[in-house]
């Protein structure tokens, strides 16, 4: 089985911040960064970094997980652009704390990083919930 590398990149800190509540429940995660995108800053200087850890991760056979917060902001496109670029990366929209939690808990258990991308996205529709006091 081969591990699995996450890499977070969202629009300002939230990534950073996500990360950080999972880990304030789950303990401290291997195998995961997050990077943000704020007002200001350079999208190539963002690019060169998650391309940087991606090519690290890559030499020690991770498959690579990237989760980003909204399809078609400049984090999405970053990460497509990796997706084209390298073999073994796989892309998540709409990240939030059900993903990540599911992730985490299962990627070590189960084998097929599809298959662990399908449970985690299924927990999180599962996880969202209407409620009316009406």
């Amino acid at each position: 089985m081969s591990k699995k590398f996450v890499l977070i990149i969202t629009h300002g800190d939230f990534g950073i911040e996500l990360l950080k509540s999972v880990e304030m429940i789950m303990g401290e995660q291997e195998d995961a960064v997050a990077l943000g995108l704020r007002l200001g800053d350079s999208v190539d200087d963002l690019r060169s970094k998650a391309e940087e850890i991606i090519v690290e991760n890559q030499t020690m056979s991770k498959d690579i997980i990237i989760l980003v917060d909204i399809l078609g902001g400049s984090p999405s496109n970053i990460a497509l652009y990796m997706l084209k670029k390298y073999s073994n990366i796989n892309l998540i929209t709409g990240v939030n704390m059900l993903i990540l939690i599911e992730i985490f808990q299962s990627r070590e258990v189960v084998e097929e990083t599809d298959e662990l991308l399908e449970k985690a996205i299924d927990s999180s529709i599962n996880g969202t919930k209407r409620y009316n006091l009406n």
